[in-house]
C-alpha cells in the first residue's frame, strides 16, 4: 500500500512524465507562426535615420569583416517584402508554452538632441500560450524596451487577426509598447509612437527565424558582445530561460526612468 505522500510523489512524476511526452514531436514552429507579434511603426520611421527591423547576420558579417559604417534600414519595401527576419525561441513552461519574439535594429537614433544614440539592438515580445496542448488561447504578452519590460493581460492589448498580439514601435530607441502615443523625450514611455496615416506595419509571422544555439549561423554562436556595441546577442542573455521571466521591471509610478511596471498588469512575479 502507498502512503498518501508516496501516492503524491508519484501522481506528481506521471504528470511530469505526461507533460515531457507530450512536447515531444510537437512542432512548435507552427505555434510561432501563429502567435508572432504584428508591429506597428512611428509614421517617420524610414526617414532621416529612423530605423526598420534589421537582419542581423548582414549586420553582424559587416562588424566582423571590420566595416564599422552606421546600417540604418530605411527601407520600408524590405519590410512589406519580408526580407527581414523575426526571430524566436519557445519553450514549453509546465502547462503553457511562451514564445520570445525578437528583432534587431542596426541603430538607434537619439531620442532628444544628444543622448540615447546607438549602433545595435535587441528588443523583443514574449507571448504565453496557456494550456498549449489542451485548449491553446494567447494570454499574458510581456513588451519589452529600453532594458526593462512589462505584462499585459487578454483585453489589455490589441490583436491582429485573432492570433498576433499588436506591438508599436518606437520611433528613435525601438522598444515594444503595447500602446501607441509618446511625446518625443527620451522618458520609459515617451518614445513617439505616431502611427498617423502611414499605417507602417510588419507582419513578422512571414519570415521568422530560429534563435538555436547550433544553429549553422555563425552570429548565434558568438558570446562576444563586439559585433553588437557591448551588448549580447539573445542566446547569450539572462532571459533566454523563458521559464524564468517575472512580469514587469522598474517604478509602478510612471517616472521618466525605468518604470516597465507601472503600465504591468502584473507585478514583478514570475511570467
Amino acid at each position: 500500500m502507498y502512503s498518501h505522500g508516496c501516492l503524491g510523489i508519484l501522481v506528481g512524476w506521471l504528470l511530469l512524465l505526461q507533460l515531457v511526452s507530450l512536447g515531444e514531436g510537437v512542432n512548435l514552429t507552427e505555434f510561432a507562426i501563429r502567435y508572432a507579434p504584428y508591429l506597428r511603426f512611428d509614421q517617420k520611421e524610414g526617414d532621416s535615420e529612423m530605423c526598420f527591423p534589421h537582419n542581423a547576420a548582414d549586420y553582424y558579417d559587416l562588424r566582423m569583416s571590420g566595416d564599422s559604417s552606421r546600417q540604418c534600414n530605411e527601407d520600408y519595401n524590405s519590410i512589406t517584402e519580408n526580407q527581414v527576419p523575426t526571430y524566436w525561441r519557445a519553450q514549453i513552461c509546465h502547462y503553457h508554452l511562451h514564445i520570445a519574439y525578437w528583432s534587431f535594429f542596426g541603430y538607434n537614433h537619439d531620442c532628444d538632441c544628444c543622448s540615447g544614440e546607438r549602433d545595435a539592438w535587441w528588443e523583443s515580445v514574449v507571448v504565453k500560450i496557456r494550456d498549449w496542448d489542451l485548449g491553446e488561447h494567447l494570454h499574458e504578452v510581456r513588451f519589452g524596451q529600453k532594458h526593462g519590460w512589462y505584462t499585459r493581460i487578454p483585453g489589455h492589448y490589441e490583436v491582429q487577426e485573432d492570433t498576433h498580439p499588436v506591438a508599436y514601435v518606437g520611433k528613435t530607441s525601438h522598444g515594444f509598447y503595447h500602446d501607441d502615443g509618446g511625446t518625443g523625450t527620451c522618458c520609459y514611455f515617451e518614445d513617439w509612437r505616431n502611427v498617423g496615416g502611414a499605417d507602417d506595419h510588419m507582419e513578422t509571422w512571414h519570415n521568422l527565424v530560429e534563435l538555436t544555439p547550433d544553429s549553422e549561423e555563425t552570429w548565434m554562436t558568438n558570446n562576444s558582445t563586439d559585433p553588437w556595441n557591448g551588448i549580447l546577442s539573445p542566446l547569450f542573455r539572462d532571459d533566454w530561460d523563458l521559464c524564468n521571466l517575472n512580469g514587469c521591471t522598474g517604478s509602478s509610478l510612471q517616472v521618466c526612468g525605468t518604470c516597465g511596471c507601472h503600465k504591468s498588469d502584473t507585478d514583478d512575479d514570475p511570467f
